[in-house]
């Protein structure tokens, strides 16, 4: 994630002015902590990601931020910490700025392109998250409609056999909308597991890869 890399731009003076010029070495986690940790962090050079520890110990990298990034900006924007560490990938700039800038009109008033600004980089935020669940859900429904495919081929006996319902009536009692339906379909399609799903005729190509992919 990056955005608006022109240092003098009115968006780089506010930053300039209200932040402090923090510099760290690649590889460095930042010290996101104390009075500061509710404060957002705008990134001027380098690049930075923001990990999670996994429940083998590991980290998970969730997003990196280059020029123009800004960080902690959900903390700053609500003032409740949030889990997750930033690392830096690449020796890296960063101007610290006081996230009680955006808190109240006058903050508002003080610095109206980092607000302005700090919302379009909030959102752009909410979109990939947005994104990566989706992703994530469809993922999951794509193993559990496996499964499921897996268990009508095991009560008709073979691969070849009719739905019996409209693709509307199988989405309800699946619990998901027609669209996600349509979209496990078509992904199975393309990685040539099934040929067709519909009322009169479901057709599965490929069983072996069906229950691999429902973990079965």
């Amino acid at each position: 994630m990056q955005g608006e890399t022109d240092i003098n731009s009115p968006v780089w003076r506010e930053i300039q002015r209200e932040g402090t010029k923090l510099v760290y070495r690649a590889g460095t986690f930042i010290d996101i902590s104390g009075k500061h940790q509710l404060d957002m962090y705008c990134l001027e050079k380098g690049s930075v990601r923001i990990v999670f520890d996994t429940l083998e110990g590991r980290h998970r990298a969730l997003m990196t931020f280059e020029p123009g990034g800004i960080f902690n900006l959900a903390c700053a924007l609500t003032q409740k910490d949030a889990s997750g560490l930033y690392q830096c990938i690449r020796d890296s700039v960063i101007w610290r700025v006081p996230g009680t800038l955006l808190h109240d009109e006058r903050g508002v008033t003080d610095c109206p392109a980092l607000a302005a600004y700090a919302l379009r980089q909030m959102g752009t935020v909410a979109l990939i998250h947005s994104t990566f669940l989706s992703d994530m859900l469809m993922d999951d429904f794509v193993i559990r409609f496996c499964r499921y495919l897996v268990s009508l081929t095991m009560r008709h006996g073979g691969s070849e056999f009719p739905l019996g319902m409209t693709q509307d009536r199988c989405a309800a009692m699946l619990g998901v909308h027609r669209a996600t339906l349509c979209r496990a379909i078509q992904h199975l399609k393309r990685k040539g597991i099934i040929e067709c799903f519909r009322r009169g005729k479901v057709r599965v190509l490929d069983p072996d890869r069906l229950r691999e992919l429902a973990g079965m």
